[in-house]
């Protein structure tokens, strides 16, 4: 027997890493097989058990039908096609396609996006609850400064007079407590200081994508079409990739919220993204049910917030990210009703590769 097709043109088929092999039909003898077709089918070459692997090949074979399932009822479930090309003097050439291997590539690829979800969450709520707890120590160390001042000087008019030696006793043990409270809050600052943002060079489009992908299931749960209005080329900053991500993550949740209460149209959600004046301005804009003059004027005011079940701190710690990047958040209303928030960040200076050489 003498295989149809000389050794350079089928070991040229094995080199490009296709399962390839050549059958004997009349025989039943497997003459050649590439390394890829070995993985699939161990059986050595001549082996009349050659096909005993892979239920399915046998019949397929018998029905000499072009291109057939093995292991499935059809090429939608089928675990392995073959594709045969028959040949003069009873040889067929024979190509398998291993979708068992595509299927486990992509169980790894939703595993590493998911993955990728969970590091972002566990990241994400970690920094919120450090800008959280600075917001809150913050906004609490004025009053309680403010009660101390004031038991102080009510302390000072207790010493003054006589027989008022039990109020005075209180004074100082109210003075002591809340001192201890701002102790308390001194301490829970410094546990949870935010930390400073690590810049790297990083493509913000590319960024942009990411993020909306992080949110694909929330935007098909209520049904909101997302347009994407990005550049194909990179649009370099420099930025901490969590923290922004955080930001984007909460402007793309809160567009989804407003229009769950309601919408101008069909549902829909614009990510944009362009350049001008030396910044990279991305704009998250939804056609959902817009903001009162009132709510517009508490927007980045910590604890205020129009959500019923809302703390009010994602807007002011969204800012408080983006101005630790020498940016800017804003808001803006739509013409057409909803509303769109924008980010503003300096463009970084232009790598070595992307610089133009004279």
């Amino acid at each position: 027997m003498k295989a149809p097709l000389p050794d350079a043109t089928f070991d040229a088929l094995a080199a490009l890493g296709d399962a390839v092999a050549l059958l004997h039909q009349p025989s039943d003898t497997l003459a050649q097989a590439s390394p890829a077709w070995q993985a699939v089918l161990p059986p050595v070459a001549g082996n009349a058990d050659w096909a005993a692997a892979l239920p399915g090949l046998r019949a397929g074979l018998d029905s000499a039908a072009p291109r057939f399932a093995c292991c499935g009822e059809s090429d939608a479930d089928a675990a392995v096609q073959v594709e045969s090309l028959p040949l003069p003097g009873g040889w067929r050439l024979l190509r398998l396609h291993d979708r068992r291997s595509e299927r486990r590539d992509r169980a790894r690829e939703l595993q590493r996006q998911l993955d990728d979800r969970e590091r972002l969450l566990f990241t994400s709520r970690s920094v919120v609850v450090g800008e959280m707890g600075s917001t809150l120590a913050h906004e609490l160390n004025q009053p309680i400064g403010a009660a101390a001042n004031l038991l102080r000087g009510l302390r000072l008019r207790l010493a003054r007079r006589d027989g008022a030696a039990e109020e005075l006793q209180a004074a100082e043990r109210a003075i002591e407590q809340v001192m201890y409270a701002s102790r308390v809050i001194a301490r829970v600052r410094e546990f949870t200081q935010s930390r400073a943002p690590r810049l790297v060079r990083l493509d913000f489009a590319a960024l942009l994508r990411a993020s909306a992908s992080l949110l694909d299931w929330d935007l098909q749960r209520a049904g909101v079409r997302l347009a994407l209005a990005l550049p194909a080329r990179a649009v370099w900053v420099r930025g901490d990739e969590v923290m922004l991500q955080q930001v984007l993550a909460n402007l793309l949740r809160n567009a989804i919220d407003a229009l769950r209460e309601r919408s101008h149209g069909a549902p829909a959600v614009e990510l944009a993204l362009r350049e001008a004046d030396g910044e990279a301005e991305a704009s998250v804009a939804d056609n959902g049910c817009g903001l009162s003059p009132d709510d517009e004027a508490r927007l980045f005011v910590p604890f205020a917030s129009r959500k019923p079940s809302g703390m009010g701190i994602g807007l002011s710690i969204c800012r408080s990210f983006i101005e630790l990047h020498q940016g800017r958040l804003w808001f803006s209303r739509r013409p057409d009703g909803g509303s769109a928030f924008h980010i503003g960040l300096p463009l970084a200076a232009a790598g070595p590769e992307e610089r133009a050489t004279p």
